[in-house]
């Protein structure tokens, strides 16, 4: 087996081609650009969780990453952010070029009125993409696109009352896998909140989803939800969202299939002290995949990051994403686990440290596993 899609990539940075609107900060304004380097090694067994593969595998990665915030006058700034990398494994799956283009415009005409327009690109192994989805059950191995266009405005008609609108493109294109196919999507959703003291709030939010995939099939899903968040004590805050969802399919010379509403919902609980910052959160919800189309998703993760001193700082994850049947015949399942320490030598250098475990369960009843250790070092230009 080999990797799909070798050879060199250039990413292009996209910056809105819309003008939306919201102040820069004066953080945002302060801050100067910046550029990374990274060189990682890491070495693991099975790590694309294949049927077949048990050897010892090792690879490097080289990465660059940028950063700068510009601001435009007193209302406006634009946010952009790339980076762009290079691995290479020692047997059998060859070297892939990944990175990411992300711009964002952001204008704010008063206290009442923001906009914010923002467009990404991305290619990512499923496995490791920012905006993971089931589809790293199906084929973890494959390279896949994912194009994004958002605008937001957000309205405050009083000091308690906001309303947020939200229109968003996506596409999500699979390079070289037989069972993943592009999927496009076009998202509309409407949210009102209203604070009701200090450290509470309300709302209801709605969202509609339009998704057609490349073998002409469509999926549709409309959700409504009641929400509301507090903070029920001084490092303890949380967020919970209930409601329900509809998923609708159509695929040619086939009857429509009108699913019936079911229960959606979201939770999240954090806990934040000084130096520790620990949350939990569980959605049960429709979500766009490269399998399938629209797919009802059932995710959980968990963070932890814990600040060991001046110098040092500890990350740890796990996330735990499932897709229930009939659409896959048994249910498609990833976990995976990861942390970090991380540890900065002064201004310019950060030495790397870290551990990953990966299982999944595809199409089939069959469970994949694997381990990864990785270390490396990272270069800041400029420091601070």
């Amino acid at each position: 087996m080999t990797a799909a899609h070798r050879g060199p990539l250039f990413l292009l940075a996209t910056v809105p081609t819309t003008l939306a609107l919201v102040p820069a900060s004066p953080a945002a304004q302060e801050q100067p650009p910046r550029i990374e380097f990274d060189m990682t090694v890491l070495s693991g067994r099975n790590p694309f969780l294949t049927t077949d593969d048990r050897a010892m595998t090792s690879a490097a990665e080289v990465s660059a990453r940028g950063e700068a915030a510009l601001p435009v006058d007193a209302r406006t700034t634009i946010d952009l952010d790339g980076k762009l990398a290079y691995r290479r494994y020692s047997r059998r799956y060859g070297s892939f070029v990944t990175g990411h283009a992300r711009g964002a415009l952001d204008y704010r005409g008063s206290e009442r009125i923001a906009l914010r327009t923002e467009a990404s690109f991305e290619r990512q192994l499923p496995l490791e993409g920012s905006n993971s989805t089931i589809d790293a059950a199906i084929d973890p191995i494959s390279l896949q696109d994912r194009i994004e266009l958002k605008q937001d405005i957000r309205w405050r008609p009083d000091p308690y009352l906001t309303i947020t609108g939200e229109a968003a493109w996506s596409r999500l294109a699979p390079r070289g896998s037989m069972l993943l196919i592009r999927t496009d999507a076009t998202s509309f959703g409407l949210s009102v909140e209203r604070r009701i003291s200090p450290s509470s709030w309300v709302g209801l939010s709605g969202m509609a989803t339009f998704s057609k995939s490349a073998n002409r099939s469509e999926a549709d899903s409309g959700i409504v939800m009641l929400k509301m968040g507090t903070r029920l004590a001084r490092n303890l805050s949380t967020q919970v969202e209930a409601g329900l969802s509809r998923i609708e399919r159509r695929e040619p010379a086939r009857p429509n299939d009108n699913g019936p509403a079911q229960l959606t919902a979201t939770m999240s609980l954090c806990y934040d002290p000084r130096r520790l910052r620990m949350c939990l959160s569980g959605r049960i919800s429709p979500s766009v995949t490269s399998f399938g189309g629209i797919q009802r998703e059932k995710v959980l993760t968990a963070t932890f990051d814990f600040q060991t001193g001046e110098r040092g700082m500890l990350r740890a994850s796990g996330e735990y994403r499932s897709v229930p049947s009939p659409i896959f015949g048994s249910d498609a399942k990833i976990t995976r686990l990861s942390t970090t320490y991380e540890h900065r030598l002064d201004s310019r250098f950060r030495l790397h440290v870290g551990a990953d475990y990966d299982r999944r369960t595809g199409m089939s009843s069959q469970t994949q596993s694997s381990w990864t250790i990785r270390a490396g070092v990272t270069i800041r230009i400029p420091s601070r």
